[in-house]
Parts: structure tokens; sequence; C-alpha cells
């Protein structure tokens, strides 16, 4: 479903961009593309240092991204400074916007607005106030519009791990030590009371069949609980286990079972089949966002009740599940706190290389993009860089 959203003015057309993007950016340009006078989804990206000059470069990469929503035929901007508007001689970031128009142009789009926000008003680059800045009492703090995203602190806010009762994580990290114990067969896990040996040896039964233990993880409705968490952190924290677990939640339970296989004919030297691997790199098969998204809030708990020895590969999963979902800025986010843990972690480094490319999956650019788990769509999804 779509919410359809009439902007009368460019101030309401302001108000509405940070529920667009689920968060009000700072330091950022957002690109939002149109077909037919209906917006189709929205870009950020961060803004160059104005003293650099590769204005050209980030100008060409933005619209070459918005061409790759299918039938875009528009664009606006709008740039999110720090700066102070009534401090500058001339619109902050000009230079970047200009560059931005030329290469629409070159590539057909035309540009329906350019605006800025700062931290004293806002303004257009096409029009700007004879007098100043526009004041930011113009901008309404909630449109008033049901069905539009909620607004979640700037770009960076969502990339927070979620606070954890601590009973919550003192239970995860006594069962994930009590499970090595008893995989290790040491004095120590012989030693365990009854009560830690059976709920440790409970986790390991559930282990015994992986997909089944993701599926039940994204399965709305179903509470994570101490064995869940510790489940899917033990998983996430091995590799083989863990692109099961990512490449199941990009596509079902059929999927996992496919790749649990495979992963296993591969320790015996088989190879492992394309078409399995292809979603790790953004191709193939467009997965639900839903399911995605709700995978990657979970896997956010799951690294956040994770004791930190153990937390790179749930970081590493959730920065995959980020970058899948098109948010590159929590994707290097989370990559960079793993490589903190684990400078050598192949994952993290994987999505590092991908988010300093720019690269994003092809499907974040071909589907109706979604905020929040099991939330109203609307007509502007975002992507960001």
């Amino acid at each position: 479903m779509s919410t359809i959203v009439r902007a009368g003015s460019p101030a309401e057309f302001l108000a509405l961009v940070p529920h667009l993007l689920g968060c009000t950016p700072r330091q950022s340009l957002v690109v939002i593309t149109f077909t037919g006078g209906r917006s189709l989804g929205a870009l950020r990206v961060d803004l160059p240092d104005p003293a650099v000059s590769e204005v050209d470069s980030i100008a060409s990469t933005v619209i070459g991204m918005a061409c790759k929503v299918p039938r875009t035929d528009a664009v606006a901007a709008v740039v999110y400074t720090d700066l102070r508007l009534t401090d500058a001689t001339d619109t902050p970031h000009r230079a970047l916007v200009e560059a931005l128009v030329a290469r629409a142009d070159i590539c057909g789009l035309r540009v329906t607005d350019a605006l800025i926000v700062g931290p004293d008003g806002w303004d257009g680059y096409f029009s700007p106030a004879a007098d100043g800045p526009r004041s930011l009492d113009e901008i309404a703090a909630d449109p008033g519009v049901p069905g539009l995203p909620e607004v979640d602190g700037d770009q960076f806010a969502a990339a927070m791990l979620p606070s954890i009762p601590p009973s919550e994580a003192s239970a995860v990290y006594r069962l994930l030590t009590d499970i090595e114990h008893l995989l290790a067969r040491s004095k120590e896990g012989r030693r365990l009371p009854a009560r830690r040996r059976a709920a440790a040896g409970r986790v390991l039964d559930d282990l015994t069949d992986p997909p089944a233990v993701f599926e039940r993880f994204v399965a709305p409705g179903i509470p994570l609980d101490a064995d869940a968490i510790a489940a899917v952190s033990f998983c996430l924290q091995r590799p083989a286990l863990r692109d099961v677990a990512l490449m199941q939640w990009v596509g079902d339970i059929t999927t996992g079972d496919a790749t649990y296989g495979a992963q296993d004919a591969y320790g015996e030297g088989h190879p492992f089949p394309a078409d399995l691997a292809r979603p790790m790199w953004g191709e193939g098969a467009h997965p639900d966002p839903s399911r995605l998204l709700r995978a990657l809030d979970r896997c956010r708990y799951v690294a956040a009740a994770t004791p930190r020895e153990g937390r790179a590969g749930p970081l590493a999963a959730c920065a995959w599940l980020a970058w899948a979902t098109g948010r590159s800025t929590h994707a290097s986010a989370y990559v960079a706190q793993a490589l903190e843990i684990d400078p050598g972690h192949g994952l993290a480094d994987i999505v590092r290389t991908l988010t300093d490319r720019g690269r994003l999956p092809e499907w974040v650019f071909e589907r109706e993009s979604v905020t929040s788990p099991g939330g109203t769509g609307s007509s502007l999804g975002s992507r960001d860089r």
C-alpha cells in the first residue's frame, strides 16, 4: 500500500522529507525521484567538504543512482547543512547543487526544486528569499498524514544497538559459555549444575536444524527469549552458519535448507552453487523488505546481548542486512564496531568494501521500500549511501 501525499509548497515538502527517509538527516544531500509528478524514492549521501572539489563526482554518482530507479523522469534536491544560512555570502553548497542540476540535465531528468535547510532557516537555490532565509517554523514538525514512517533521530540514530536488560544479557552469556563447554566436553561442562546443563542442551538440540532456528527468528509475532538469542548468536559467530542465515532471510526456509546442504557439500570439496551465493552480492531474486528489516531489528538485539568478544559476527550480520536494505550509513557504523573487535573479520571487510565503493543491491532500486517491519509503505522509499 502507498500513502499518497500532496505537498502544496516547498515548506510542506520539506516537512515530509524526514518522514520519507525515516530520519532527520544532517550534513546530507537528499535526492527525491519522481515519475509523472509522483515520488518514487529518496537517496541520501553525505555532504562533501565545501573546500574539496569533488562535487562533479558526487553529482554523477547520485544522479546515476537516481537513474537506476525505474520510471524516474524528475528529481528534487534538499541539502541539510550545519552551516548558518544567515552568515553565508552565498547559499552554501551551491556548487554541488549546480553540478547536480547539470548532470541531471545531461541524463534527461528535470530538477523540480532544490532547497536547503540550515540550523537557522531554510531557502531555495532557484528562488532564494530576498530578505534572508525563511523561518524553520514554516516547516511543520508533524505533517499529520497517517501512514507516514516515523522519524527516528538523524541518519546515525537507528544504528545504535538497543539497550538490553542486565538479567537477559547475563542469561545469554551463561548459555553461550555453557554451550561451548558442552561442545568441548571440558571439565567445566561436566561440572555444570543440572539446570544449566539442561538449558544449554536445549539450545544445542535446536541447533541440529539451523534453518528452523533462523525461520522462527524472523517469524512475525514470536518474541525473542534467551534461548533464541543464544542460538542465533552462536550461529552468527560461525561464518558457514551465518551465511545460511543471511541467505535464508533473503529468501525462505527452502533457501536456507539448500544453502545449509551446499555448505556441507562445499566442506567435502564440491563447488558452491552460484545461484545460492548471488544474493550475498545484491543480485538475484528480490527479497521481502519487511522480512529483511525484521531480521535486521532482531540481529541488532542479538548483537547487543552477545558478550563483546563474540559480538563481531552479529555486528557483521547487522552490517550486511543494513546494506541489503539500502542503509549504507548504518552498515558502515556496524562494520566499524565489528572491525574494532576483530580487525580481520571477513564479512565486515566485505561490507566495508561494498559501502566504500557506493554499491547497493540491485533490488533496492526495483521495489517499493518500507521503513519498518509490518508498517504501511509510502510512495517514497529511502536509499542511503
